[in-house]
């Protein structure tokens, strides 16, 4: 697990950075402790800098709730990307990047506000057309990710099984949870639950599943 004073907290959380640049090498040549996956090496006669799985995904933390806004034909400009957010009204803060002359990082903070941006796939911004997609530590902009939000149906749910914990891990089987139907919550259609998800298209999932104690389970399709 890496050090805190060897995050970026200026670009990852908006404060200030405690450190420079030059304290901050510094400190790391002077330190004899190793705490970082990192090890330098060499693929495909290149020199290497290999960072272990957990490391990234640790880096990646800060980027929880970050999407990629693509724009295929003209992007417009920055302050206009971002005054579109700011229209959208929405319930935390959020950043917008630039990362090539298409696309742009949304950097947003909360579920919420995640959810219902990524749920809508697409905008126009000043007649410019805007494809969301998630990001990902190994997100490519020239390749479109393959995760997608899809609303998952578990039709003759048992009643008693309605609750969000049970949905929230239902729901998990096939991808992260996003959010429930707010029919689940009232019980206005007790036949079917509904939980949206981020769902890889590349992947295959069975049409049915087993639900249930050790002693009695039974199928929901």
């Amino acid at each position: 697990m890496a050090s805190n004073w060897l995050r970026d907290p200026s670009f990852l959380n908006g404060a200030s950075p405690a450190l420079s640049f030059k304290d901050t090498l510094s400190r790391a040549s002077s330190s004899s402790v190793h705490i970082l996956d990192l090890q330098i090496s060499s693929h495909r006669r290149l020199p290497t800098l290999l960072i272990s799985e957990e490391e990234i995904s640790s880096l990646a933390v800060p980027f929880e709730f970050a999407l990629v806004d693509k724009f295929p034909d003209k992007r417009p400009s920055i302050d206009d990307i971002r005054k579109f957010f700011f229209i959208l009204k929405l319930i935390g803060d959020c950043s917008v990047t630039v990362l090539n002359h298409r696309n742009v990082l949304l950097k947003l903070v909360n579920n919420f506000d995640y959810c219902r941006i990524f749920f809508h796939r697409s905008y126009f911004v000043n007649n410019c057309y805007m494809k969301v997609v998630k990001w990902s530590p190994y997100f490519n902009v020239e390749v479109d990710s393959p995760v997608v939000p899809i609303w998952i149906s578990f039709p003759f749910l048992r009643p008693h099984l309605f609750t969000l914990r049970i949905l929230v891990v239902l729901g998990s089987l096939f991808g992260r949870t996003l959010k429930s139907d707010t029919a689940n919550v009232y019980g206005s259609h007790p036949s079917v639950a509904r939980i949206l998800v981020e769902f890889d298209i590349t992947k295959k999932f069975p049409d049915k599943i087993w639900v249930g104690s050790p002693n009695f389970v039974y199928i929901s399709r």
